[in-house]
């Protein structure tokens, strides 16, 4: 039987898709095995999530499927330390024009 897979957003991210994947299953069948050490384990996929990550960052910025602005997304949806920083250098600027 061969392996199903759900495709990639774009169509020339998805061998770094699948290959992300199978990388993370391997690794998490292994993570929640009884005798896994938990408190030493890295994840060994991080750098092939990372190159998946930037191919579907950069057609969401050059294709933009949906009508989305990403620094928005990051602002208002992960809502990080620096985005609340940035917010409020913004507000400032937006007060003293």
């Amino acid at each position: 039987m061969s392996e199903r897979h759900m495709p990639s957003i774009f169509p020339e991210c998805d061998q770094l898709k699948q290959i992300y994947d199978k990388c993370f299953t391997e690794f998490f069948q292994k993570f929640i095995t009884p005798n896994f050490r938990h408190q030493y384990a890295v994840n060994p996929c991080e750098r092939l999530h990372e190159v998946y990550k930037e191919c579907v960052q950069e057609g969401l910025k050059k294709k933009r499927p949906f009508d989305i602005d990403l620094e928005e997304v990051r602002k208002e949806i992960l809502n990080t330390e620096g985005d609340r920083l940035r917010g409020v250098q913004e507000e400032k600027e937006r007060h003293n024009k």
